[in-house]
């Protein structure tokens, strides 16, 4: 079963950065750019490198180890050396309560 869980504060994660959370079992970041606020998994999908310590370029998110890059919105990989998309979590933003939707 899956909820939305309260993470963060709008104010925690200013336009341009990347915050990382660890709730159970579930490791994830926050993006926040011009479009919005976006959580992918914190692990990239080329060698298991936490993400938390990237980069963003617009929609895309960077894995400072090797460069690989991932869409924010789908998850899918924009550069390599990944070749497999990265999980995407469903995030809402309920006044300046930013919440995002994981699993048990």
């Amino acid at each position: 079963m899956s909820e939305f869980v309260k993470v963060a504060n709008t104010d925690d994660i200013p336009v341009g950065k990347i915050k990382g959370f660890e709730i159970g079992y579930n490791r994830f970041v926050i993006a926040h750019n011009d479009e919005g606020f976006f959580a992918v998994a914190d692990e990239c999908s080329h060698d298991s490198a936490p993400i938390r310590d990237g980069r963003l370029r617009g929609n895309e998110i960077m894995c400072t180890r090797h460069g690989a890059r991932f869409d924010l919105k789908s998850g899918a990989v924009t550069a390599p050396p990944a070749l497999v998309p990265i999980e995407t979590l469903e995030v809402k933003v309920e006044g300046n309560d930013i919440l995002v939707r994981l699993e048990d």
